[in-house]
């Protein structure tokens, strides 16, 4: 039996969703670059959500860099940001991804747990948190 897409429910949507999927260099129509499969990884995201959110998005906006483009989607609580843009041959790269908030456990959970530490405490405290942060702990 097939699949059906998250999105349209049609069986044959090339957006259908593969169970147990390994991330992928082409999904969902668009070329996802190492960058963008790393922080997916690291923060926790399917690429799945990261192409619904690319394919079927809420709204989309103008990206910071050149021609980039921005797509949001929310899921329940959480909001997933795609960046993309076109290359010469007009494929859709996807330069990079989040999620917001942060997954608990995810790079970018401690780094906000980190951020927020460090703008609690005070001066000896925020030289600690340098010196130790430069030493690797």
């Amino acid at each position: 039996m097939a699949s059906l897409c998250s999105a349209c429910h049609h069986p044959r949507c090339r957006y259908a969703i593969i169970k147990d999927m390994a991330y992928q260099q082409y999904y969902g129509g668009a070329i996802w670059t190492h960058h963008a499969i790393d922080r997916m990884r690291n923060r926790g995201l399917s690429q799945d959500k990261a192409a619904q959110a690319f394919n079927h998005p809420d709204q989309s906006i103008k990206g910071k860099a050149r021609g980039s483009v921005e797509y949001q989607k929310r899921f329940n609580t959480s909001l997933v940001t795609v960046i993309a843009k076109q290359n010469e041959k007009r494929e859709w790269i996807i330069l990079s991804c989040w999620i917001d908030p942060p997954l608990p456990g995810s790079i970018d959970a401690k780094e906000k747990e980190r951020y927020w530490k460090y703008q609690k405490t005070g001066f000896w405290g925020k030289i600690w948190m340098v010196f130790k942060r430069q030493l690797g702990f």
